[in-house]
C-alpha cells in the first residue's frame, strides 16, 4: 500500500528572499498553507488577501508554547523554516524546533537553502540546529541549492556600484538556482513525495552550475567587471559577508554538491536530487536576470 503525502503545511520567516516565493508556490497548486508570521511583520502584505488556500496567525517566535500551540491546533504535518541567517533569525530555531516536536509535527524544514555548513566557520549555526533537531527525536528535510540567481547583483555590489565585483579568480564553479525553482520544487516534493522518502534526508538541487567569470560575461560588456580582494563596502550591503561568500567558490564550498568533512565538491551530488521534480526545466541565470 502506497503512502499519502502529507496534507497540513506551515511556514515561519515568510520573508522576500524565499519565504514569500514558497507560499506562493504551495497556492499555485492549491495546497493549503498556514504563514506563521511575527506581531510587527509587514511581509504578509505582499502575499494574496483572497486567496482560501491561505491562512496567516501572529506569533512570537521566541515562545515555544504559543508557536506549539498554533501547530496543533491546526494539525501541522510539516513546518517549514525560512527564518534569516544574516540577521541571526537561525540562531533561534531551537525554540520552533521544540514547539514542532511538542506539537507532534512529522517534518521540519530548516532554513538551509544554501550549501552544507561546516561545524564551526561561515553558518555553523545551520549545521549546529541540524544536530539539535537529530538530538530531540525531530525528523528535518535539509535542502541545498546553491545560491539563487537572483542574488548574483548583491553577491557581485554590482547593485550599489554599477560594477561587477569578482573576489579572487572568478574561475571556479558554483551552484545557482532561481528562487522561484527552489520555492516550487519545495512545494512540489512535500505535496507529492512519499514521507519515508523525505524524513531526515538532505536533497541536492542545482539550477545551474557557473562560474563568477561565467556569469560577468552574460552581461557583454554592459557593465565594468573588476577583480579585487574583497567587495567594496562604501554603500555596500552586508559586504564583508558577501566578499566571505564569493572567497567560498575559490575553494569549491560555492556548490550544492559541497561536502564540509571532506572539503570535497562533487559535480554529480549537486543536482542530484533534481529528478524528483520530473520534467520541470530550471530557469538559467539569464533568464531570471533579464541578459
Amino acid at each position: 500500500m502506497s503512502e499519502a503525502p502529507f496534507k497540513s503545511f506551515a511556514i515561519v520567516g515568510a520573508g522576500p528572499n524565499i519565504g514569500i516565493p514558497i507560499v506562493k508556490a504551495f497556492l499555485a497548486i492549491g495546497a493549503p498553507i498556514l504563514v506563521i508570521s511575527r506581531p510587527t511583520s509587514t511581509n504578509t502584505s505582499a502575499l494574496p488577501n483572497d486567496d482560501p488556500n491561505l491562512k496567516v496567525v501572529r506569533a512570537d517566535y521566541t515562545s515555544a508554547s504559543e508557536i506549539s500551540a498554533i501547530l496543533r491546533e491546526h494539525k501541522v504535518d510539516v513546518l517549514i523554516s525560512t527564518v534569516t541567517f544574516v540577521f541571526g533569525g537561525v540562531a533561534a530555531q531551537n525554540v520552533l524546533a521544540d514547539a514542532a516536536k511538542e506539537a507532534g509535527v512529522k517534518l521540519f524544514v530548516p532554513s538551509e537553502f544554501g550549501v552544507s555548513s561546516p561545524a564551526v566557520g561561515l553558518a555553523h549555526e545551520k549545521r549546529a540546529f541540524a544536530v539539535y533537531a537529530k538530538s530531540i527525536g525531530l525528523p528535518t528535510l535539509r535542502i541545498f541549492n546553491g545560491f539563487f540567481h537572483d542574488f548574483v547583483p548583491w553577491l557581485t555590489a554590482l547593485t550599489e556600484t554599477g560594477k561587477f565585483h569578482i573576489v579572487g579568480k572568478g574561475d571556479m564553479p558554483g551552484s545557482f538556482t532561481a528562487q522561484s525553482d527552489v520555492a516550487g520544487y519545495v512545494a512540489h516534493i512535500l505535496t507529492t513525495q512519499p514521507p519515508s522518502r523525505l524524513l531526515d534526508v538532505e536533497v541536492h538541487i542545482e539550477g545551474q552550475r557557473a562560474t563568477l567569470s561565467e556569469i560577468s560575461a552574460l552581461y557583454k560588456g554592459s557593465v565594468p567587471v573588476v577583480h579585487c580582494d574583497a567587495l567594496p563596502t562604501e554603500g555596500v550591503v552586508a559586504a564583508d559577508f558577501g566578499t566571505r561568500l564569493q572567497q567560498s567558490f575559490d575553494v569549491g564550498n560555492a556548490s550544492s554538491g559541497w561536502n564540509p568533512d571532506t572539503e570535497t565538491d562533487d559535480a554529480e551530488l549537486a543536482s542530484k536530487d533534481n529528478s524528483l521534480w520530473e520534467g520541470h526545466r530550471w530557469l538559467t541565470i539569464g533568464e531570471v536576470l533579464g541578459l
